[in-house]
């Protein structure tokens, strides 16, 4: 006999719990009210979620990821080919009429039913009633002298489609654009209208029947039935309170962050697609969901799912929770490391007793005032934790997993592990590089993890929580000291090199040779030769004269008969609008890409690039091979 069993449920108060606290920030007096309402209509020229054409005056819609419409785009293309920049074509593009999509118009006559005629503004009854009028005077009629003389019609309702605001096109209760789709879908229920419905019953004022051959086939068509796509518009109806309530948290919080351009579009598609499949929240999106909403919708549509939800990852975990799980969180303590994530994994440290023992070490850092703001600390610290783990995993009783039977013996042996490491190049126990190669062990390596262990284990017996785990006072004491730091300081360039690299001629082969598109490359190592100044210390968009006495590239300090110099500092040099007048110039266009050198090749009308300062990662390739073609012998 079997026994039947319950299927695991979904935590209902997990999900209370969540949409509560989205609630309260959602209700805040700082949540934009345009992220509110369950239908987000997102006005023109948003800089985040900018839907329409950037020409001036234009209603249409851009063309997939671009800054124009359809119209406006093949107008551009034509200027371009006969070598026009953008900034022309923008002042003096011209007008080519509304577009079709962005929203649902009302008929001018009649206010209860939508608009047909987008440029007229009239109903399908009145547009018919307008050309028939038209026709009898053989074109010569006045519209506004017509417009006077008709009465308006009552409307059909709003759509019978559950998630659809608009209204309805005809008795059958379904807008113009969800008609078209029913009958694209085989018409489930055959919901008709009689033949010439309009003729015999709309111009008597009589109400149209409508007949069906399943009737709940149709009404479970209006139940499914997806959105219209509409381009200024994210429909959020028929979605889980708590899913609805992420989006909008989401959609605000990407207006908070440095960022792109995400398409409105393809938040419509993830609402649709989450509707489809009945996902009560992002988080539930596993990678086979991942799968089908990539083929569904795009790969965007995946990006913005993985984004949202590591932004309500800290909301929706306490730091207790962390502590078990493993890892760290640093927005639970209101910091953010430069160019780290805000999760930090420890579950590499297989010891509950000192991972728990690293968290608070780590914790405690982040919470004091004097907080660093780079990750150093915390990757060495880390990098301890794992090499104590693993020698303690390979070599103690137990995995080391009880720390009562650890002996100062232990603590020998792993420094004199480490140490042998150091002397012989070989590679750590745990610690990985950047491309998850294993890391080689140096004297600096070793004497960063002989310091952040002497300092964990030093403040548990301090703070009582060694006596607490029954830790050995031996095991503590056998951690040696970590010894000096060993620092290696740049070396300057030589004065004739550094002339060398500061030469007009070398600079414009530099240019061209590796710049040919103006990203910024000149700019940035001109400015670091003359200044002295590190790349993320000095802006980049200036391009200052020459000197007569270049700095060394390591020298903080300009020195003070260094005039040019201090006013690049202050940012006074002329030259310092340069980028600015020819980004003006290029046009405001925030989407073109780099284009391949074979196109340059073939002849191809090419638009420049928009300048703008380049990141370190772009520099430093291009800067090396540029230094050695220069100061190479001839």
């Amino acid at each position: 006999m079997t026994v039947p069993t319950l299927l695991p449920q979904p935590d209902t108060r997990t999900g209370r719990d969540r949409l509560e606290v989205l609630t309260a920030l959602i209700s805040a007096p700082s949540f934009d009210p345009l992220f509110c309402p369950d239908i987000i209509k997102v006005p023109p020229n948003l800089p985040v979620y900018r839907w329409n054409c950037l020409c001036a005056d234009c209603e249409r819609s851009t063309m997939g990821h671009g800054d124009l419409c359809s119209s406006h785009e093949m107008l551009w293309r034509d200027h371009r080919s006969r070598g026009g920049t953008q900034a022309e074509f923008l002042r003096s593009a011209p007008s080519v009429g509304p577009g079709d999509g962005v929203e649902q118009r009302t008929c001018g006559i009649c206010p209860e039913r939508p608009a047909r005629h987008l440029t007229l503004g009239l109903c399908h009854y009145h547009e018919f009633r307008w050309y028939n009028h038209r026709g009898r005077r053989d074109g010569d009629a006045d519209f506004d002298a017509w417009l006077l003389d008709q009465d308006p019609l009552p409307g059909f309702g709003s759509c019978r489609v559950q998630v659809c605001p608009e209204l309805a096109d005809s008795p059958l209760g379904l807008c113009f654009r969800h008609e078209r789709r029913y009958r694209r879908h085989g018409r489930p229920g055959e919901a008709t209208l009689p033949s010439q419905w309009g003729t015999r019953y709309g111009r008597r004022g009589l109400v149209a029947p409508v007949s069906y051959e399943d009737k709940h086939a149709f009404e479970r068509w209006c139940a499914s039935a997806e959105a219209v796509l509409r381009p200024a518009q994210v429909n959020l109806r028929g979605l889980n309170p708590l899913l609805r309530a992420e989006i909008k948290w989401g959609m605000f919080a990407y207006t908070q962050k440095a960022h792109g351009r995400w398409e409105l579009v393809t938040w419509q598609g993830l609402a649709n697609f989450a509707r489809e499949h009945g996902l009560r929240s992002l988080t539930d999106a596993g990678p086979e969901e991942e799968q089908l909403l990539q083929k569904a919708v795009s790969r965007e549509a995946v990006h913005i799912v993985r984004a949202v939800t590591g932004w309500l990852h800290p909301l929706y975990v306490t730091p207790a929770e962390t502590r078990e799980l493993g890892y760290i969180l640093t927005e639970h303590f209101g910091r953010k490391l430069t160019g780290r994530s805000v999760r930090m994994d420890l579950t590499g440290v297989s010891q509950q007793w000192l991972r728990d023992l690293i968290w608070d070490h780590l914790v405690a850092i982040l919470r004091s005032p004097s907080c660093p703001r780079s990750g150093g600390t915390f990757d060495d610290m880390r990098r301890a934790g794992l090499e104590l783990s693993t020698f303690l995993e390979l070599h103690a009783p137990a995995g080391g997993h009880d720390p009562r039977v650890l002996t100062a013996e232990h603590m020998h042996q792993f420094v004199a592990d480490q140490r042998q490491r150091e002397r012989d190049g070989l590679v750590s126990l745990a610690a990985r590089g950047v491309h998850g190669k294993p890391s080689i062990v140096t004297a600096n390596t070793r004497q960063r993890v002989f310091h952040r262990t002497r300092r964990l284990l030093r403040g548990a017996l301090e703070s009582g929580e060694a006596e607490r785990l029954g830790l050995d006072r031996a095991f503590i004491a056998a951690m040696p000291a970590p010894g000096r730091t060993v620092s290696r300081s740049r070396q300057p360039f030589a004065e004739g090199v550094a002339r060398a690299l500061a030469d007009e001629t070398n600079l414009l082969r530099l240019a061209e040779t590796y710049d040919p598109f103006d990203r910024g490359l000149r700019d940035a190592w001109e400015t670091i030769i003359v200044t002295g100044r590190r790349c993320g210390e000095r802006s980049t968009q200036g391009r200052p004269d020459r000197d007569p006495h270049p700095a060394h590239p390591n020298r903080r300090t300009p020195r003070p008969d260094r005039g040019l110099a201090s006013r690049v500092d202050r940012g006074g040099h002329p030259a310092d609008h340069h980028r600015e007048h020819h980004a003006q110039a290029a046009g405001p266009s925030t989407h073109r890409r780099q284009p391949h050198p074979r196109r340059t090749a073939q002849g191809r009308p090419l638009q420049p690039p928009l300048p703008r300062p380049t990141r370190r990662r772009h520099r430093s390739p291009h800067h090396r091979p540029g230094i050695r073609h220069l100061i190479s012998p001839r």
